[in-house]
């Protein structure tokens, strides 16, 4: 009939209405306010077995925290008293110094030394842990060794090595002393020895004077071969020396 209106088969293929029926499950998952307040909060449950874990083993805790407190007073007690030694050293090392100057009016004696060496036993002995007190002992082994005293400067020097191990440009100079000293000794071969040492641990640049001394040495000992060789590498390493020149008259000579 006219007007009216069929209805519209559905055509193969067409899906039902999805929107309603994501509403229909969301309807169907939604929890009431009194349903949701039976479930138990996942923060207050963490918190609530966080603080029982605390209370059970609040004793082990209290522990902890007082050593961590002792280990921290410890330390900055350490540094203090470490601040105050080094602090007297410096005083005592200083004292030593007006001392010398004063007595030997910029050039130290046997008897300079002989008079200021208690000042400087006290600073290395009672503080040579501390750096002033290996500075003081390394210093009065200079003095002893300016005036004549090798053997004490030897037996300083060597107690001097293993304070600047960390100190690279002073255990060279030390070792190079040591060289120095044991020549002044007449005992070539151990003279070598610490040339040697030096000559290993320096920085090449700063080589000259040993090479030198060592090409010396050598040629005393009879090594001729090593005596040239050592002569040779101040020529090339080191042409702009003074020990450059010295060698090159020894060589025309």
């Amino acid at each position: 009939m006219r007007g009216h209106r069929m209805a519209r088969p559905d055509w193969p293929g067409r899906q039902p209405n999805i929107s309603m029926q994501e509403d229909t499950v969301a309807a169907a998952k939604k929890k009431t306010r009194k349903e949701l307040l039976k479930e138990p909060d996942e923060f207050l449950t963490l918190s609530s077995r966080a603080l029982g874990w605390f209370a059970q083993h609040k004793k082990e805790i209290n522990v902890a925290v007082i050593g961590l407190l002792a280990v921290a007073v410890l330390i900055s007690g350490y540094v203090f008293y470490v601040n105050q030694q080094e602090a007297k050293a410096a005083s005592l090392l200083a004292q030593a110094l007006e001392k010398v100057e004063r007595l030997g009016a910029g050039k130290p004696t046997p008897k300079t030394v002989q008079e200021v060496s208690e000042d400087f036993r006290r600073v290395f002995n009672d503080y040579g842990s501390r750096s002033n007190g290996s500075i003081a002992r390394l210093i009065y082994a200079n003095l002893c060794y300016e005036t004549g005293d090798y053997p004490q400067a030897a037996d300083l020097y060597k107690a001097s090595l293993s304070r600047f191990v960390d100190q690279p440009l002073v255990h060279f100079q030390i070792l190079k002393s040591l060289g120095y000293t044991y020549e002044a000794l007449k005992d070539p071969a151990t003279a070598v020895m610490y040339f040697e040492q030096a000559q290993s641990a320096g920085d090449k640049s700063l080589q000259d004077d040993v090479l030198f001394h060592l090409g010396d040495l050598y040629a005393r000992m009879g090594q001729k071969e090593k005596s040239a060789a050592a002569f040779r590498r101040i020529l090339s390493d080191h042409p702009e020396s003074v020990y450059a020149n010295l060698v090159r008259k020894k060589v025309n000579g």
